[in-house]
């Protein structure tokens, strides 16, 4: 049997990444490759999900990465 709660608020939102307030030309910089590329990954889910026309790009930047939104 599973006990019912009432007034819950559901979470916002389940990415880490702040891909909602980015605008055209804003950029997230990350520190090693390996976060960067999770975050392209989830980049892209984002976008298929909540704004199809929206597209990032990631590329290697002299302190580490940054993933930009270019659309």
């Amino acid at each position: 049997m599973y006990k019912v709660d009432t007034g819950i608020d559901v979470p916002d939102s389940r990415t880490k990444y702040p891909f909602n307030d980015m605008g055209v030309g804003d950029s997230i910089l990350f520190e090693d490759k390996k976060t960067a590329e999770s975050a392209r990954v989830a980049s892209l889910r984002f976008a298929r999900a909540h704004r199809n026309q929206w597209t990032f790009s990631l590329r290697k930047v002299d302190n580490g990465w940054r993933l930009w939104r270019i659309k």
